[in-house]
């Protein structure tokens, strides 16, 4: 509702605006009067009124001189100017005030309440307009923070920027990465019965519920890594403070993600370093307990620690070396185990993870087993096998990948010490996830042109949004959204609205639409908004561009 509020010095003047006018009935709320402008000042200052009816010749304080103080505090403010003096100097200082009515008296109530309910017309327009605004601002913004989070953490972990140039980087996130130790916690999760790419309406709200959780605390900071799950960065002054928040962390994560039933989650925590540019050691610790994920089939250890405890305490999650977790040769033939963890890795794990991955095959097999050279070989080629079969799936031929790494057959022959085969398998197991991401690509390449028709065909649905596009193509906003920006050199609300004003631009060439009906025939609810957003993106009104294409059409 409108607020509005009155000063004038004549009593009966007063009473009659009061009294001839049903406030209620016109949407406006009557907040106040006085009789000059010093009395009013005050109660104006509390009251805050969209709309400020004022007389210009008041004793004690004139309506000009109210005029400018409350405009000075209330810039939004609408004043309706009274005068009772057609004089030029009276009208061009409420001109230079930006008073928005200049009426002479005397005037009828009609006129009056005319005056008014233009002037309040106009707020509820600039409100729907500002209310609009910013919730499209909301959206774009969101989106771009979370593309622009993305690649500073990509920065953060890759070290590839000097440490001046993250902080500012992180500055303008609103991130703050000053402090004097640092942990990362990784978190995977898994989707029920689905892929770990596909929509998810249970981790939508999760990302919601964790990122409300941590972000009004400056010394906790979360990632949405898409398909690769979430990371959180924790920081504190000392060791031991770090150390103890990032354990309640992982258990505040825990809290919320023992909620959805429908997704399964493994942690991975890092050791704790002391600089920013260490980061990424932190990052590849938490990488390397997260690869204990391909070795627990049960899912009874969820939480994994860099130095080899879990979340229960003890040290049966970890696969890091010693005599915890030793395979013997028996044990090995019986189980399969790192047969099985390459399978599962082929499908779900990253490159971050190929590293630490066989670091841990090879602590578990103990010094002794990588001694043997017959137990070696083995391992190599039952690795060796399931990166083989894998590739094979994918369409194409292992072979082409020998050629690139290294013979197979060559290197068994050869006389190989235990860091040598993890070289080598490291080596293809990296060429076999450039090949699967390389699929995977080109099938993000089908579903982003889905998406483009789907938006193209939609456009005009009011209610289109990021969440429901992503949900058409079956994948997770947040990874759409980074393929889309990435693919397209722009975001997706800049598709959408780029689209919007293309349509926009046809109708008013071709037809003689209203502004107003081409805003609903384009999808905006509110057709002022459409026309700010027409201006703001063309340069000039749709009666501009109506007119020069006539005028253009006219020279031709």
């Amino acid at each position: 509702m409108v607020k509005l509020f009155l000063c004038e010095d004549e009593i009966v003047m007063r009473d009659g605006i009061k009294k001839h006018i049903d406030w209620e009935k016109e949407g406006i709320e009557f907040v106040g009067e006085a009789s000059d402008g010093e009395l009013a000042y005050p109660m104006i200052m509390e009251s805050k009124p969209d709309i400020l009816i004022t007389d210009i010749k008041m004793p004690f304080m004139d309506g000009l001189e109210l005029s400018e103080l409350v405009k000075k505090e209330l810039p939004d403010i609408k004043i309706i100017i009274l005068s009772g003096y057609d004089e030029f100097a009276y009208a061009q200082k409420a001109v230079t005030l930006g008073v928005t009515e200049y009426l002479l008296k005397p005037i009828s109530p009609a006129k009056l309440r005319e005056s008014i309910l233009a002037v309040s017309e106009k707020i509820e327009e600039e409100r729907s307009l500002m209310s609009a605004e910013a919730e499209w601002a909301k959206e774009e913004q969101a989106e771009r923070i979370a593309l622009e989070q993305s690649r500073l953490f990509e920065t953060i972990i890759l070290n590839d920027a000097s440490t001046s140039e993250i902080l500012e980087k992180a500055k303008t996130l609103g991130i703050t990465l000053t402090a004097r130790t640092y942990q990362m916690t990784l978190v995977i999760l898994t989707i029920n019965g689905k892929s770990t790419d596909s929509f998810s309406e249970s981790r939508n709200n999760l990302k919601a519920e964790l990122t409300q959780r941590f972000e009004e605390r400056p010394e906790c900071v979360l990632f949405d890594r898409g398909i690769n799950g979430f990371a959180l960065l924790t920081m504190a002054e000392k060791e031991a403070e770090t150390d103890r928040l990032t354990k309640d962390t992982v258990q505040d994560m825990q809290a919320v993600l023992e909620k959805y039933d429908d997704l399964q989650y493994f942690i991975g925590v890092g050791g704790i370093v002391n600089r920013l540019s260490e980061i990424r050691h932190t990052y590849y610790d938490a990488s390397r307990a997260l690869a204990n994920r391909f070795f627990t089939e049960d899912g009874s250890i969820k939480v994994v620690y860099s130095d080899g405890s879990n979340e229960e305490g003890g040290g049966s999650g970890s696969r890091d070396a010693g005599e915890q977790g030793r395979w013997n040769i028996d044990t090995v033939l019986d189980s399969e185990s790192p047969h099985k963890a390459i399978e599962s890795f082929l499908r779900t794990g990253t490159l971050a993870e190929a590293e630490p991955l066989l670091d841990s095959v090879f602590a578990d097999i103990g010094e002794q087993n990588a001694n043997s050279l017959i137990f070696l070989n083995y391992l190599i080629m039952d690795i060796y096998l399931a990166m083989a079969r894998f590739t094979k799936g994918l369409g194409s031929d292992p072979k082409e990948l020998d050629r690139e790494c290294g013979d197979i057959n060559d290197f068994i022959t050869g006389s190989r010490s235990a860091k040598d085969a993890k070289e080598y398998l490291k080596k293809y197991l990296v060429r076999v996830l450039e090949l699967r991401d390389s699929t995977s690509a080109k099938k993000y390449s089908r579903l982003l042109q889905s998406a483009i028709s789907y938006i193209d065909e939609n456009y005009a649905n009011e209610d289109i949004s990021l969440n429901k596009v992503a949900s058409n193509a079956n994948i997770s906003p947040n990874h759409f959204s980074t393929i889309f920006s990435q693919e397209m050199g722009k975001t997706f609300i800049e598709y959408l609205i780029s689209k919007r004003m293309e349509k926009a631009r046809e109708l008013l060439m071709t037809t003689d639409m209203r502004s107003n009906e081409i805003a609903f025939a384009v999808g905006y609810k509110d057709p002022h908004y459409f026309s700010y957003t027409f201006k703001k993106t063309q340069g000039m009104t749709t009666r501009e561009f109506r007119s020069r294409g006539k005028s253009a059409g006219d020279d031709n």
